[in-house]
């Protein structure tokens, strides 16, 4: 049976890579958004993990909730397990633009296939946020739309507060937003057409055929193109939320990826500055995406402002003017491939390195079996309490085997040695303390000295010392969470005695790091 899961996430920050997942709650709803069960998992806060100040301000979680979780590790395999029961459709409220990027890096470095419940069993994802968008904008009747500063809003906290959604907790509290985002997806279901239209946007293959079907409007030099309109809340309210779009083609490089470029830029192709092609820009596509493609049909097209309408006739005719510039900007893009980035942290080379191998898959699976012991430990018992610690089976499965040795793929090997010295005290991290498991003999990626060394990276102030994740950024450091740390304080008026706590603890738990 076709379910509908419901989920939201708390995060120590917002780097899906380097930031990890502190509370995920989830209500599974049959097809027509009845409840059928719900849960919450809570994990402890990872010891490589700089919190970011602002998020936890915001979430409110504390340390003495968070001791009280599991480890990432076992919260990883009980939530890719929720979202790999089959014909599981999974949503939440930008869960395609937040929540998804941090499943699929949790997954990653936890030796867990990260896009299976995108595709596998008759799962598929959605995404309640870009249906809100279509709701907006072409029947705002059907809900109280908030306005802040004279804007339309989409936030969720103001959306459940103008129409009085029944929800159980606070703002941020996940099971809080996911009580949120069905009482909005309920009052969309009531509406039944525009609801079951909008499912087919987050269907791969019927998406895909949608775009196909959009007949050309913009010819140059004998080659035809699509004019659609895009549907985002990025664009904004001032722009209806809208955006005209010409499909320019498929990426060469990334087969999923089809390219788009705007008609409504103020300089299309960088003309007027006489831009060079790595200056420019274009939307990339993905089938099921977040990105919501219409045919530039009347009823639709008149929605957008006369002023972009406009700008977009005069920006076709441009193309259409300069043929030249326009095919060498398609061409550049079409061919792009994103940068290698030699020095990346292995936590954040999901997308550089690719797909898990057989092998890989393989060495994933024989590595989960040796460390079950840990995870499937005596109910009742401390995770590192003696008995499991010194069971006999954990002894052959860790220490006699070389668990670590027996992987040939570096990337496996270092990932599997990471969730070892992270989620269960073993290693030289923990020498001569009670209850840690000694894997010194290991060598190569995935040994404890390997992650001593980023650790130390962590508590460095130093420039070359940082690790760096896929978009070439720097995973936020002790100095990093401590100038954070100080700017909210700077910019905090009247702090209540939580927030008070908080940035206490907050700021001992940085130091101490």
């Amino acid at each position: 049976m076709k379910t509908f899961l419901f989920y939201d996430l708390e995060t120590t920050g917002l780097n899906p890579a380097f930031d990890q997942i502190l509370t995920f709650a989830c209500i599974r709803t049959d097809l027509k958004l009845n409840e059928i069960d719900r849960q919450t998992i809570t994990v402890q806060l990872r010891r490589d993990i700089v919190p970011s100040p602002r998020a936890f301000l915001t979430h409110g979680l504390t340390h003495e909730q968070l001791a009280l979780g599991i480890t990432e590790y076992e919260a990883a395999l009980k939530i890719h397990r929720i979202f790999n029961t089959p014909d599981t459709i999974s949503l939440g409220y930008n869960s395609l633009g937040f929540d998804d990027a941090f499943l699929r890096f949790t997954f990653y470095r936890n030796l867990l296939d990260p896009y299976t419940h995108q595709y596998g069993h008759g799962c598929y994802r959605m995404d309640i946020l870009p249906i809100a968008v279509i709701y907006r904008v072409f029947h705002p009747q059907g809900l109280n739309w908030p306005v802040v500063d004279e804007k339309s809003s989409l936030k969720l906290e103001l959306i459940a507060r103008e129409n009085n959604f029944v929800t159980s907790g606070r703002a941020h509290e996940a099971m809080n937003d996911v009580e949120a985002v069905i009482g909005l997806a309920q009052k969309f279901f009531e509406h039944r057409a525009i609801w079951e239209y909008s499912l087919d946007f987050f269907n791969k293959t019927r998406d895909e055929v949608r775009i196909k079907n959009i007949p050309p409007e913009l010819h140059v030099q004998g080659r035809s193109f699509s004019v659609c309109i895009m549907m985002s809340s990025s664009f904004g309210s001032l722009a209806n939320f809208m955006a005209p779009v010409v499909h320019i083609g498929q990426s060469l490089a990334y087969k999923n990826q089809s390219l788009w470029l705007r008609l409504d830029s103020e300089d299309i192709l960088g003309l007027d500055e006489d831009l060079d092609m790595e200056q420019t820009f274009v939307i990339r596509k993905r089938p099921g995406d977040a990105l919501i493609v219409l045919p530039p049909l009347e009823r639709f097209w008149t929605r957008m402002p006369e002023s972009m309408q406009k700008l977009t006739s005069d920006n076709m005719a441009k193309l259409q003017e300069n043929p030249e510039k326009f095919f060498k900007f398609m061409d550049y893009h079409l061919a792009f491939k994103y940068p290698f980035i030699p020095e990346m942290d292995p936590d954040a080379a999901l997308y550089q390195d690719g797909f898990f191998s057989t092998q890989e898959k393989r060495e994933s699976r024989d590595f989960h079996r040796a460390i079950k012991p840990l995870v499937s430990r005596p109910s009742g018992h401390n995770l590192m309490s003696p008995e499991v610690l010194e069971s006999d089976v954990l002894k052959n499965d860790l220490s006699n085997r070389d668990i670590l040795s027996q992987i040939k793929s570096p990337r496996i090997r270092t990932l599997a040695g990471r969730i070892l010295f992270r989620n269960f005290r073993v290693g030289n991290l923990d020498a001569g303390k009670s209850g840690g498991i000694n894997l010194e003999g290991q060598t190569g990626p995935g040994n404890d000295s390997e992650y001593q060394l980023h650790l130390n990276r962590l508590r460095s102030s130093r420039e070359d010392d940082g690790i760096i994740g896929y978009k070439n950024d720097i995973k936020l450091n002790q100095k990093n969470g401590l100038d954070e740390l100080k700017a909210v304080e700077q910019e905090m008026e009247h702090p209540n005695p939580d927030q008070i706590k908080m940035l206490a603890w907050l700021k001992t738990y940085i130091e101490n790091l």
